[in-house]
């Protein structure tokens, strides 16, 4: 059916213009603009070490968008969050990026241990002398690698914080360095601050706010957050514990609201699978399911994990 348009008169306003209506010549402008600026490597893409993740990214993270990495406790959130932003920040060295890292589960001290440990091959327990004391050739081997972080544009602020203080600081930091792209990491979704009473209206609140940042700043932030107990039901022990979005806790907000939904596994540490895992070996398997993805791939990626000294790579094929 062909829609016939009326003539405007004069002097009146234009009720698709005036009601944020765009028409499809814009949106069909901004696609052949965005292949143009991948043509000529162009795009505003922050890739990370691991090759398979950036394949399902379109080339790894973007500006304005949301990843939540989900998990019940003790699987290694914050272990992959770090190691992925610190291999980010070394495979974008020429890019300005700020990440602001609101680590309210452990003071940032905690985390350059974690960095430490990887790349000296010590675990935390050693470096702290906890059974035998480190002798000075292993402190000098992990003093050099974490020395190098100084220079690294990450500051940690330790203490919770409500989203308002959030996002005034974004927006400080933004005026004062408006060329720069800013990274969010929360550790974790539920320690943030907030008035409401309901846990889940905190988590809206905290999902809301980041849609805020990302719109107006054009920030990435990387959300860490709890999957719920649905995934130790009887029941889910015969399918081998493999997570969905319905397992995320608060997922009619943050799972909505967000991007990209990862959501790690370990079965073999923490449930005792020794059966084939989606195709893979479980023993030193970090699964990484990739649940949601609006412009990506979805599927699971295999990670090799020792936890005892947070080394993270992915598994070759």
């Amino acid at each position: 059916m062909k829609m016939t348009q009326e003539k405007i008169p004069h002097g009146l306003r234009d009720p698709f213009k005036d009601r944020g209506f765009k028409s499809i010549k814009q949106s069909v402008s901004a696609s052949l603009s965005e292949v143009r600026t991948g043509m000529f490597g162009k795009r505003r893409i922050y890739p990370t070490k691991w090759e398979r993740l950036n394949r399902n990214f379109l080339g790894g993270l973007q500006p304005g968008k949301m990843y939540v990495i989900a998990g019940r406790p003790g699987v290694g959130k914050s272990a992959f969050s770090n190691q992925m932003i610190f291999d980010l920040l070394d495979s974008n060295e020429e890019k300005e990026i700020l990440v602001l890292y609101w680590s309210f589960e452990m003071p940032g001290y905690q985390q350059i241990l974690r960095a430490g440990a990887k790349g000296s091959k010590k675990e935390v327990s050693e470096l702290l002398s906890v059974e035998q004391k480190l002798t000075n050739v292993e402190y000098e081997k992990y003093r050099d690698e974490v020395i190098k972080y100084n220079n690294y544009p990450m500051y940690f602020n330790n203490v919770p914080r409500d989203m308002e203080f959030i996002k005034d600081s974004n927006i400080e930091i933004t005026n004062r360095h408006p060329d720069a792209t800013i990274i969010n990491v929360f550790d974790h979704s539920r320690l943030i601050l907030s008035g409401k009473d309901q846990e889940l209206q905190k988590l809206n609140e905290v999902s809301k706010g980041c849609m805020w940042l990302q719109a107006k700043i054009g920030c990435i932030n990387i959300l860490l957050s709890q999957l719920n107990r649905n995934i130790e039901q009887e029941h889910r022990a015969k399918a081998q514990y493999q997570p969905l979005l319905t397992d995320l806790f608060g997922g009619d907000s943050i799972g909505q609201d967000a991007h990209v939904v990862m959501m790690l596994q370990r079965p073999n540490d923490l449930y005792g699978i020794t059966d084939k895992y989606c195709g893979e070996d479980p023993l030193g398997l970090l699964a990484i399911h990739i649940e949601k993805n609006r412009d990506g791939l979805l599927g699971m990626i295999p990670y090799e994990a020792e936890m005892s000294t947070f080394t993270i790579n992915e598994r070759k094929k």
